[in-house]
């Protein structure tokens, strides 16, 4: 009888060892994975800040202006996101995800940065590397120098290749992707560059981003059309981000058309619990 038990006792170890080794595996992977398993999501939130400035520069210089943010309110955010247990990731995870190769659970967030201010790295970085985030910065190509500008919290500059070279090497978490090479701006009948480019000028801006090695694109002003979606597919591009609107991303979306949730710049940690919470 008391061998009886000893055997049924080394099936049922041996049992929840395969078991173990079987979940761990499917884990560690990143592949998809049972929706008893781990609570799936099937959509993320794909949250866009611009510029960030310490506190008394947004109280003193610009107090009502949406695209620039406090980097006390940022750190607040991301602060709340720690503690609650928010994961992040990059836009190639978000890419594997799409394409249903990866699962993420409901705390799952991507974080990006528009226009390649130099507050990304001088501002932002420390605050996502003091909680190991992934973030992405989408910088214009045109406006990256050989070297990065010394802080001024009083003075715009944006992003050098130097930084971006830093970066790459020892927080590889924090991306820099593409705002374009040289579309980020109006033209003389106040419309975006975009709306006057023909497609060979459009595939002649993504060829000249090719020296940085970016694989995933946010469109400036969020603003497409069919042509940068083709030349985008033609040169590989994962996925691309348009701008505006409130909707999460989702894997029914247009795979160069992939919305974003725009943070105000006045927006505050409670403004963001409501877009968790959407």
């Amino acid at each position: 009888m008391r061998k009886k038990i000893i055997n049924c006792l080394l099936l049922i170890i041996v049992f929840c060892f395969t078991f173990f080794l079987q979940y761990s595996s499917k884990e560690s992977s990143g592949k998809a994975v049972g929706k008893d398993e781990i609570d799936i999501t099937d959509r993320i939130p794909v949250l866009t800040f611009h510029r960030l400035v310490p506190d008394d520069v947004k109280k003193d210089v610009y107090p009502n202006n949406q695209w620039v943010g406090s980097v006390d309110v940022f750190s607040d955010m991301m602060k709340y996101l720690y503690v609650n247990g928010y994961k992040t990731i990059s836009t190639e995870d978000f890419y594997y995800w799409y394409i249903g190769d990866r699962e993420y659970d409901s705390k799952t967030v991507l974080i990006t940065f528009d226009d390649g201010f130099y507050e990304d790295y001088y501002l932002a970085l420390p605050i996502l590397k003091k909680y190991n985030f992934k973030a992405t910065s989408f910088v214009v190509g045109s406006r990256i120098k050989p070297i990065t500008r010394l802080y001024d919290k009083y003075k715009t500059s944006f992003l050098g290749l130097d930084v971006i070279e830093k970066v790459r090497e020892e927080y590889p978490n924090f991306e820099f992707q593409s705002h374009s090479y040289n579309m980020h701006y109006y033209t003389k009948n106040n419309k975006h560059r975009i709306k006057s480019m023909s497609y060979e000028q459009i595939e002649n801006d993504v060829i000249s981003n090719n020296k940085f090695g970016f694989t995933t694109m946010a469109y400036p002003y969020g603003d497409y059309n069919k042509d940068i979606e083709k030349i985008l597919e033609k040169h590989d591009y994962l996925v691309a981000f348009k701008f505006g609107g409130s909707d999460y991303a989702t894997r029914d979306d247009d795979r160069y058309a992939i919305p974003r949730i725009k943070i105000n710049g006045n927006a505050t940690v409670n403004t963001l619990i409501k877009w968790l919470e959407y």
